[in-house]
């Protein structure tokens, strides 16, 4: 019977072992090759036991130099709010999570991720006992940069709705009084000249709803582009602006990537915007930055040019200087210099008028 009984206890045994090792294997394989970066950390000295092949992708560090790191070497920005709403979490609950943790790879990168995480039983023995604090906890990192960079994106159309909303509201009420006024007193006196002021005015606003539009469109400023030669958009867009009695001079040339349809815009108001404040009859000069540094070209006039201490917001939405003006080209001009990666500056030209350079751009 001994012997009978010892023979069922061995079965039992192997077959436990068979088990276990079955279910080893099986988170073994959940590890190597889950999607989210996986980080064993010890609780005691905030080190890395173990990380799967994904965490060495994310955050572009071999497993050696993972595991002789620490969590702060990863959010050194995040580390206090990770001890303390993370991983205090995990220890008293047993599981944890929070959001919008960033994580810094080995080329100095940053990544937005959100963690989640459990603490791991002890291991069989002395450790095992009922009331043993866990040791260890298993974290798991989640890329959530593209999420982060949607939100950000949703939440800068959601600012650009308010401005437009804001703008509407209040520079559309001038002309549209205009209206409401020259309509009462033509209804009064029957004089065909308050027909003309509400023409000028529904013209105005005609307008203004049109470059409002140009900046609160859905989707991305910029399109495809293509190879586009400076001196011959420049000429096309004074030509198609009727311009004249103004003068263009191309002072040189050069050819690069751009969205022609945006950049024909970008011309549209640097010409306007020179024209509303230089005069009927200025001169405006096109031509590449010299210097090793400056990849770009500049708009320059020969008006009246800006005033050093209002520079700062001539790019601002709704900002002008003329009683007339819609103050929305050049936030247009912003938007489409900004859309392509590139910067500009304003300054004032060689004869006192104004000048723009915009810079940043691959030829």
């Amino acid at each position: 019977m001994s012997n009978e009984s010892t023979d069922e206890g061995d079965i039992e045994t192997g077959e436990t072992h068979e088990i276990r090792s079955s279910v080893e294997e099986r988170y073994r394989k959940v590890f190597e090759h889950n999607n989210d970066a996986i980080m064993i950390v010890n609780f005691e000295t905030e080190s890395f036991v173990d990380v799967n092949p994904r965490a060495c992708e994310l955050l572009g560090y071999s497993r050696e130099e993972l595991l002789s790191m620490e969590p702060e070497d990863i959010h050194p920005d995040d580390i206090a709010r990770v001890r303390e709403e993370f991983i205090s979490q995990v220890k008293t609950e047993g599981t944890g999570f929070t959001d919008d943790l960033t994580c810094l790879t080995k080329d100095g990168d940053e990544v937005q991720t959100e963690i989640s995480g459990a603490a791991l039983e002890p291991a069989d023995g002395a450790d095992a006992a009922a009331d043993a604090e866990p040791k260890q906890m298993v974290a798991m990192l989640r890329d959530v940069s593209d999420r982060v960079r949607n939100r950000r994106q949703l939440e800068e159309k959601v600012e650009r709705l308010d401005r437009f909303a804001g703008i509407v509201s209040h520079d559309l009420q001038n002309p549209l009084s205009i209206i409401q006024g020259h309509a009462e007193l033509a209804r009064q006196t029957g004089d065909v000249k308050h027909f003309d002021a509400i023409e000028d005015a529904a013209d105005r606003m005609e307008e203004m709803l049109s470059e409002l539009l140009q900046l609160t469109r859905e989707g991305d400023l910029v399109h495809e582009r293509t190879e586009v030669d400076l001196a011959a958009i420049a000429e096309t867009v004074w030509t198609d602006c009727d311009m004249a009695p103004a003068t263009l001079e191309i002072e040189s040339s050069t050819t690069f990537q751009a969205d022609r349809d945006r950049l024909y815009e970008l011309f549209v108001n640097f010409f306007e915007n020179a024209r509303d404040h230089g005069g009927s009859s200025v001169t405006v000069r096109v031509g590449v930055l010299e210097g090793p540094e400056q990849n770009g070209f500049y708009v320059e006039d020969d008006g009246a040019g800006i005033p050093a201490e209002d520079r700062d917001d001539i790019f601002e939405w709704g900002h002008t200087t003329t009683g007339d003006g819609t103050g929305f080209g050049l936030a247009i001009v912003a938007e489409i210099a900004e859309a392509h990666g590139w910067e500009i500056g304003v300054g004032e030209s060689a004869n006192g008028g104004t000048r723009f350079e915009v810079t940043g751009i691959d030829s």
